[in-house]
């Protein structure tokens, strides 16, 4: 079949998960000729991808293909060089007192739902300076003064993840990278003796990078996850304070699977590989459609309903394998947190559209207008 898969059309925009659908039925293993890429949409596709490393790898350079210094980080890199890394950040986060972590964000969370009155921006008012606290304190340093300096340049960061369909995002992308890069390395003076910024120096590129890296994966990364999962509840019907609080675990992976930001990941063919009848040859691209995995009927019963019950729910929203997101139930806690103290209000409703941000690697909102009913 010609390419379905147009990311950035308006109609992907505003929902992919037709197209998702309809790749995985009829073309699972979907050659695009654009991206000089393959797509997976399937769920055992896509996990068999992300656990074998030895075959579908992150690092380009492995191939002889260049890659930008400023993208060089925990989040391309093979092992063994990507278990160092990750290790160090492993290593510092478990030695953060998250318990005392997680009070912290629950009494954020519940500082900015008593503050809402109103029509509100629910991503500019609650889902951004939340995520922003919550890394802040995991990294030991004080909320920047430069708020909308850092949402900036997150955001032109975020954009430029779909460069491989936008080329005129790439430079901009790299110079965001850079900028905030240069904003952590000025916070170090004021970071506290505890914290992931004092347990990890920014001894070469990489670690200075995977900084950068981890520290915006624990802002836009989790803002993001915050409204898209308030935007799903609210679409739904589901935006009783009460209903919120009752919310579990379970549910907090179900939000997770149904609006996980990240909706691709990509991958390089190391060796020649056959796909339900599909020859990829070393080099080629793999572009892993988690969002696509999350929804697969053979996986999930009734795959677009919302089962706060689920279980199993082995959802891909934060990886798998090697490169499964480390600061995964840090995310959780902070979402669960935000749901327990939308509990002190009576509910929510919709108050206009929502409006989405121009990305399809990690989909997100710009705007959410709320009505809060005391």
């Amino acid at each position: 079949m010609s390419s379905i898969f147009a990311p950035l059309s308006d109609a992907m925009l505003a929902d992919p998960h037709a197209v998702y659908a309809r790749l995985r039925a009829e073309d699972p293993v979907h050659r695009h000729e654009r991206l000089a890429a393959w797509v997976l949409t399937r769920h055992d596709d896509c996990t068999r991808v992300l656990k074998d490393p030895g075959t579908f790898g992150s690092d380009p350079r492995a191939l002889g293909k260049p890659i930008p210094e400023q993208v060089l980080s925990v989040q391309t890199l093979d092992p063994p060089e990507h278990t160092a890394v990750r290790h160090r950040f492993v290593d510092a986060i478990r030695r953060q007192e998250l318990a005392g972590w997680a009070e912290g964000v629950a009494r954020a969370a519940e500082e900015l739902v008593d503050r809402l009155d109103g029509v509100v921006d629910f991503v500019a008012q609650v889902a951004e300076p939340l995520a922003l606290r919550a890394v802040c304190a995991l990294y030991g340093v004080p909320v920047p003064d430069d708020h909308e300096r850092l949402r900036s340049a997150s955001r032109t960061l975020v954009l430029g993840m779909d460069s491989g369909l936008a080329p005129e995002r790439r430079e901009p992308s790299l110079a965001a990278r850079e900028a905030i890069n240069a904003m952590i390395d000025r916070w170090r003076g004021a970071a506290g003796p505890v914290g992931v910024l004092a347990a990890v120096p920014p001894d070469g590129p990489v670690l200075r990078n995977s900084l950068r890296a981890v520290f915006d994966a624990g802002y836009s990364t989790t803002a993001n996850l915050l409204g898209n999962a308030v935007a799903w509840l609210l679409g739904d019907g589901r935006c009783r304070g009460a209903d919120l609080a009752a919310l579990d675990g379970r549910g907090v992976e179900e939000l997770i699977r149904l609006t996980g930001p990240v909706q691709v990941v990509s991958r390089h063919c190391k060796a020649d590989v056959v796909l339900r009848g599909r020859r990829l040859a070393r080099g080629d691209v793999v572009v892993v459609v988690l969002a696509g995995a999350n929804r697969d009927p053979e996986v999930f019963p009734d795959p677009d309903t919302a089962d706060f019950t689920r279980n199993p729910n082995p959802h891909l929203g934060l990886g798998r394998g090697t490169h499964s997101c480390f600061g995964g139930h840090l995310g959780r806690q902070v979402l669960l947190a935000l749901l327990h103290a939308l509990g002190r209000v009576t509910r929510l409703e919709p108050a206009g559209a929502p409006v989405q941000r121009p990305t399809a690697t990690q989909r997100g909102l710009d705007h959410l207008p709320v009505l809060v009913v005391r």
